[in-house]
């Protein structure tokens, strides 16, 4: 069962810290370091000068990133440019925004402290893989900051809309409200009575929560509980150590919608494309796009072609800079699948993604899953136009457009008990940080 419970949520006092829209920030691990440097200018109070504060010279264990941010913390809480509500409550928010495909959306969930659960308990289930070195980070700032600062999205199943419905004659007052760098609008409300609370927590008790987008915050506030546990097994219960921040929201929500991040290949010794294209013959077919993708027209036919493919076959988009030149590559009927090193789960094997870099990424272009987790000639690219120009201009050797991971296969990957490669997912938009944040101080009693 999905337990969660109200929170003293720590907001910004706009008064004292300037305008919201000044003061928030996307999650650290979509941030350039040009954009981090853009968001540490613009106001002193940024929660980036937290989250993902510089690194010095002469850094060591005693003076560092996450010891400044700390200290800040503490700043802005004694000084009141940060400040706890009064009573426990939970969130309702939502997100306006434009689609990538030019569609006008509102996504509506709401922000609770969530308990934590082991993955094996199978209470909070991950999709995809995360990776090991952002967790790291994380940790090391719950250590010293005591703090969630962004929420982890994560959705359950809801058809009927039984939250929305409850929480609505409730949310009758916005606490907080601004719009990002991306143009998103996003809203808070609060909503502390304590008989709508019951009514939410009863609704999402039977639920199980899947991580949208979050792994690694989620995994690393799990590895922070088990540590100040295991150093003070008589700590309560019921303290806040044992929540972690999240976004709530049910897989039936029309502004719940799952984009593609695309994989595009850098700095890879020997690639010979004639020889890739023959080899890929093996398993795909290959079809050389007759349109110019160097024009936009042709790029975007380019990629409605790829689009005809979605949920029916497994098809990619490739783009070479070898030859300027488009191909979509389907998947044969006929192809051995056993010569590949693929997961033997049939629900895994289904995926796109796990043949591209099953067959393709480890098999033909000879990059371990231990250099694709690393990240090691392979990069990850959220934009379609990005991708496909940077193969153009050379800047990647290969782009690989995909077709976006359909809900039901999401789901059924984690109801399988399975995880798919990292990035599969792109929940767009993602959650701001610094809408509203939440203690961890085993103290606190929730």
């Amino acid at each position: 069962m999905a337990v969660i419970a109200p929170f003293r949520g720590i907001r910004y006092v706009t008064a004292r810290a300037g305008r919201l829209g000044e003061l928030i920030s996307p999650p650290y691990d979509s941030i350039s370091p040009a954009q981090q440097e853009q968001l540490l200018a613009r106001n002193p109070f940024n929660v980036t000068h937290i989250m993902l504060g510089r690194e010095k010279p002469g850094d060591g264990p005693e003076e560092n990133k996450y010891t400044r941010a700390a200290h800040l913390w503490r700043e802005w809480l004694a000084e009141g440019y940060l400040r706890a509500d009064a009573t426990p409550a939970i969130y309702p928010a939502e997100q306006s925004f434009t689609a990538p495909d030019g569609r006008r959306l509102t996504r509506r969930g709401v922000i609770v402290a969530c308990r934590l659960t082991e993955y094996r308990e199978g209470f909070v289930i991950p999709h995809e893989k995360s990776l090991g070195s952002f967790k790291a980070d994380r940790l090391q700032l719950l250590r010293h900051l005591k703090a969630n600062l962004s929420p982890i999205f994560g959705f359950y199943q809801d058809e009927r809309g039984e939250v929305p419905a409850v929480l609505a004659p409730s949310a009758l007052e916005t606490v907080a409200e601004a719009i990002s760098d991306d143009g998103v609008h996003h809203r808070l409300w609060r909503v502390d009575d304590p008989d709508v609370v019951a009514r939410v927590r009863d609704i999402l008790a039977p639920k199980r929560v899947f991580i949208g987008d979050g792994h690694s915050r989620y995994e690393a506030a799990l590895a922070y509980r088990n540590e100040v546990v295991a150093a003070d097994p008589n700590l309560p219960a019921d303290g806040a150590h044992q929540y972690a921040l999240m976004f709530l929201c049910s897989s039936s929500d029309p502004g719940v919608v799952i984009y593609p991040t695309h994989r595009v290949i850098s700095g890879l010794p020997g690639l010979d494309l004639p020889k890739l294209l023959q080899e890929l013959g093996r398993w795909f077919t290959v079809d050389t796009l007759e349109e110019d993708v160097r024009r936009t027209a042709g790029r975007a036919w380019a990629v409605s072609k790829l689009g005809e493919h979605g949920g029916k076959s497994t098809a990619f988009l490739l783009v070479s800079a070898a030859d300027q030149k488009a191909r979509i590559l389907t998947l044969r009927d006929d192809a051995d699948l056993s010569l590949a090193s693929l997961p033997r789960s049939e629900t895994l094997r289904a995926l796109d993604l796990e043949l591209l870099h099953g067959v393709i990424f480890q098999h033909l272009l000879g990059l371990s899953p231990e250099a694709q987790g690393e990240e090691k000639n392979l990069s990850f690219v959220r934009d379609t136009g990005e991708a496909i120009q940077g193969a153009l201009s050379g800047r990647y050797q290969l782009a690989f457009v995909v077709n976006p991971t359909p809900m039901w296969q999401l789901q059924a990957v984690a109801d399988a008990g399975e995880t798919m490669p990292q990035k599969s997912t792109f929940f767009y938009p993602r959650l701001a940080t610094g809408m509203v944040m939440k203690s961890i101080d085993p103290a606190e009693r929730l």
